[in-house]
């Protein structure tokens, strides 16, 4: 087990790292416009330890005066790794366009082109999106969407740990329901998820797609058809004096086949999810001793916070600590600080800038298909682990600004300390002084 010592001295260096990653390159995007189209252009820089400074150029276009709601809308990017790796020239586009005989005003339905090769990663889907919002009020919306696509990881030099990803390539349909209203506590939002899956080099597609299989954690996602379904409950409830709670019901369960870049684990997102964010893309862009030492967790899944060191220690021995089926609970207690009343006050900037102090508790049933335990490795039948909890105290500091559509666009670094954890590894106390780094926010309404 390693050290657990903390270096206080390690907080501001890690919050300037990740606050400096968020903060544009130039002030403002060079805007190419004619009458019938234009294109946003901005610098872009970012770093990683296979790519080493990443330089280029992230575009924008649209139809004039549309607000991101018209035709023809296009996200990209381009990049260079200055180390010149294998792949040194990196791209990412995003193609929406509505479809007008299921559309109107609010109430888009549209098609999706979307292709990047990134960071080792070849990722190409398309699909349809359909949106209904009855009023004016964003928070009240309904959204249905269906992918299908294929992804492929050719390059593990950009992983911390290489046997979080298999090999081959994936083919999978992916379908999503989301729902966002308010009721008497608050806002709440709900999605389901399922995903179907198949690496394009099965022999056999129904191999292992049974609820049982041979154990064999070496095969995962390289032979037989897969399926994976999450549902997400999130709840936010107001009450006076700028006090709050925030709750979040999670539910993943798989079968055996899954690939092990899809499995859960006792604390953060899987290694699929973690394409999502450029700090934890690639290896090297939060520095890699930090990681090692057990104190990053990064926002998903079950999300037991105070399980983060020992997710790390396992996956340093060498067990990475797949979870097939999880249910988890968490849930903060947000209370006023005399920080975040200051910022409120600021014009504009007191908007979408806030440092939140809260109390939380995790909560988390965890099934392992494999004959490993998903924090000590030992060996085991197949079963529903004794159920695993934490309470600690931590602080977000946030700037986020809503998109149009109202969803969260920002980024949310938490620090937190779980000083009481469950189920601790040989005679290490179930109260103690732990520190986490989070990198995203447990709630995303």
């Amino acid at each position: 087990m390693k050290s657990k010592t903390f270096l206080p001295s390690l907080i501001p260096a890690a919050l300037a790292l990740l606050v400096c990653a968020y903060m544009p390159v130039s002030s403002q995007a060079q805007l190419i416009s004619t009458d019938s189209y234009e294109v946003g252009v901005a610098p872009d820089v970012w770093f990683n330890s296979v790519d080493g400074v990443i330089v280029g150029l992230r575009f924008r276009g649209e139809d004039p005066r549309t607000f991101l709601d018209g035709p023809h809308r296009i996200n990209a990017g381009v990049w260079l790794g200055t180390r010149i790796p294998d792949t040194p020239v990196s791209y990412m586009f995003n193609y929406a366009h509505p479809v007008e005989r299921i559309s109107s005003p609010q109430n888009e339905g549209a098609i999706h082109l979307r292709s990047s090769i990134r960071t080792g990663v070849h990722r190409h889907e398309a699909g349809l999106s359909k949106r209904w919002q009855p009023g004016f009020d964003e928070y009240e919306t309904f959204e249905l969407e269906g992918f299908a696509g294929l992804y492929y990881r050719f390059d593990h030099d950009y992983l911390l740990y290489e046997e979080l990803w298999q090999e081959s390539p994936v083919l999978y349909f992916r379908t999503n329901a989301k729902k966002r209203d308010r009721n008497l506590l608050g806002r709440w939002t709900a999605s389901l998820t399922a995903t179907a899956g198949l690496p394009a080099d099965t022999d056999d597609p129904f191999i292992n797609f049974a609820y049982e299989s041979g154990g064999h954690p070496e095969a995962l996602g390289t032979e037989g058809l897969f399926g994976q379904a999450q549902l997400e409950l999130l709840q936010h409830i107001s009450m006076p004096a700028g006090f709050s709670v925030r709750t979040r019901l999670f539910g993943g369960f798989s079968s055996d086949a899954v690939p092990p870049e899809l499995r859960y684990s006792v604390s953060e997102a899987a290694s699929f999810d973690q394409l999502r964010s450029p700090l934890t893309r690639a290896k090297g862009t939060i520095p890699v001793d930090w990681v090692r030492s057990g104190w990053v967790h990064v926002a998903g899944g079950p999300a037991l916070r105070g399980y983060t060191m020992q997710t790390t220690d396992s996956r340093e021995a060498g067990v990475m600590g797949w979870v097939q089926h999880a249910i988890a609970m968490n849930l903060d207690f947000y209370y006023p600080n005399p920080i975040n009343t200051y910022f409120a006050k600021i014009p504009y900037l007191g908007d979408v800038l806030r440092l939140e102090s809260y109390l939380f508790t995790d909560a988390g049933l965890m099934y392992q298909s494999d004959a490993e335990n998903a924090l000590t490795g030992d060996a085991g039948k197949p079963e529903w682990q004794q159920l695993l909890l934490n309470t600690g105290a931590g602080f977000m500091l946030s700037f986020n600004i809503p998109d149009y559509l109202g969803r969260d666009r920002g980024f949310f670094i938490r620090y937190e300390i779980p000083f009481w954890v469950s189920e601790v590894p040989g005679d290490e106390d179930n109260f103690d002084i732990r520190h986490v780094l989070g990198v995203g926010s447990q709630f995303r309404f």
